[in-house]
This record gives structure tokens, C-alpha cells and sequence, in this order.
């Protein structure tokens, strides 16, 4: 069932951000004239919103942190409990250091951790060569030259010992889980994992346990529910220091670790 609510506002906030209405010609004016185009794209939002496509993707934008991302279809839409890892970045690490932003999307995570600390090295690897032209698209678009973005299967290309962090909001969802059902035009492969949403993290974890420096840290975004199970994997994996960090809903989202004892 819709919410007539919801979609008015994302009506109002379309007409402001797409066609540049403002409020006095949103609620007070009643001459205003449409363009052709105007009543094409608002025809366009009105088969598009039916369909249940989210506001991000038909504006093809969407704020993270302090900054606005170019997103569509091929990319999931950015969430605001991701920010937490780039507030954490940016709270405890200074000097120059070389992170991995392991499966990057649109890029939000390592683009707004890279503008944000300019002596930082960022890498933003991704299997998916969508997501790789989203991501160029954020860098060109936020003109960042402390973000390289490499095609790669995770960490699979990288050399042993070469990153001091490794950050990662991966595929976590089990196959069947019926949140599914309201995610259905964001990308399958971004979202859903094997071994009940668990097999990317095992993943991710070994991988970093080999790319990591000695003392290099780990943040994994993960479902609510997972906690146990990837505080296991990180001790598994020989990382030690395992904390988990609370999303806005003060359900643990984040786990962070340091490689070695």
C-alpha cells in the first residue's frame, strides 16, 4: 500500500529539485505555465513513482554525509547508517594512511572519507563494472584525486600488508529474507549473500586478514542480527580489539577490529 503522504512530499521535493518550482508556485500560485517538458517529466514521475521506483533513482541523486551522489539502478541507494564508518574515519585516524573501501558502490563511502581527509590514499574496488561507472561518475562529478577506483573481485588484486583499513558495507541479506520485497529495484548482487547473508563477510575478512598491515583495523557494515556471527569470523581471522558500533536505531550495524593479538 502506498503512503499518499510520502509520495506527496517526494512530489513537492521533486518539483523543487527537478524543475526549480518554487514554494510560492508549489502552494500559492495558481497561473504558473508547464513547458511541455515539465508535463512530460511529471508524467514521467507519476509512472515511475507507480511502478514503486525510489525518489533517488528518478532524480538520479542522493545526499551521503556532506555531499550529493550521482545513483541509479546499477548502484544500491546510499543509507544514512553507512555514515557512521566515515564519521568513525574521520574521528580516529590523522595521519596519511591507505585505505580500501572493498565493494564501493557509488562510491559514497571512500569519495566522502577522501574529500574529507585529503592526505588519505583511498581505493574503491568493486566486481561489478556498473558500479565502477557510477563510481568514476561521483569522482568526476566531486572532482576527488585521493580516490583510485580499481575492477576487482574484493581484495583479490591487492598485494599482502599494503592497507592500514579496510572498510566495507557489503552484500549481507540472506537469499529469501522477505525485506527483499521492498528492495526490488535495487541491484540483487549488492544486497543479497550466500550462507544466510554471511559469505561475503567470510570473504572480505580472510581477504583483509592477508592485506591488512600488522595493527590495520576493519569495518564491516552488517545486518542487525549478525553481530555474533562476524564478531566469530573477525576472531577466526586473527583480529583482535573487536567493537561494534550502533546505527541511528541503536541496533549494532558496524564491526570494527584490528589485525594481530
Amino acid at each position: 500500500m502506498f503512503d499518499s503522504d510520502a509520495i506527496k512530499n517526494e512530489f513537492i521535493f521533486f518539483l523543487k529539485e527537478k524543475l526549480h518550482f518554487s514554494d510560492a508556485e508549489i502552494y500559492i500560485s495558481s497561473d504558473k505555465v508547464l513547458t511541455v517538458e515539465d508535463e512530460n517529466l511529471i508524467k514521467a514521475f507519476i509512472k515511475q513513482k507507480n511502478e514503486g521506483i525510489p525518489l533517488d533513482y528518478i532524480l538520479n541523486s542522493s545526499k551521503f554525509y556532506e555531499y550529493e551522489f550521482f545513483v541509479d539502478s546499477r548502484v544500491l541507494i546510499p543509507r544514512p547508517e553507512t555514515e557512521i564508518i566515515v564519521d568513525y574515519v574521520n574521528s580516529h585516524f590523522s595521519s596519511p594512511i591507505q585505505i580500501l573501501d572493498a565493494g564501493t558502490g557509488s562510491g559514497c563511502i571512500g569519495i566522502s572519507i577522501a574529500l574529507k581527509n585529503p592526505s588519505f590514499q583511498i581505493y574503491g574496488s568493486d566486481y561489478s563494472e556498473d558500479a565502477i561507472d557510477v563510481a568514476s561518475i561521483n569522482k568526476n562529478n566531486l572532482g576527488v584525486k585521493n580516490f583510485l577506483i580499481i575492477h576487482a573481485n574484493w581484495l583479490s588484486c591487492f598485494k599482502t600488508k599494503c592497507f592500514d583499513l579496510v572498510i566495507s558495507n557489503p552484500p549481507y541479506i540472506a537469499e529469501g529474507d522477505s525485506h527483499l520485497e521492498k528492495l526490488v529495484h535495487e541491484p540483487n548482487i549488492a544486497l543479497v549473500s550466500k550462507e544466510s547473508g554471511l559469505f561475503s563477510i567470510k570473504k572480505i575478512v580472510e581477504q583483509s586478514s592477508k592485506v591488512l598491515k600488522e595493527g590495520g583495523m576493519l569495518m564491516i557494515e552488517h545486518g542487525y542480527d549478525q553481530q555474533d556471527d562476524v564478531g566469530s569470523i573477525f576472531k577466526k581471522y586473527n583480529f583482535s580489539k573487536i567493537e561494534n558500533l550502533k546505527d541511528l536505531q541503536l541496533l549494532p550495524r558496524i564491526t570494527v577490529g584490528t589485525l594481530g593479538r
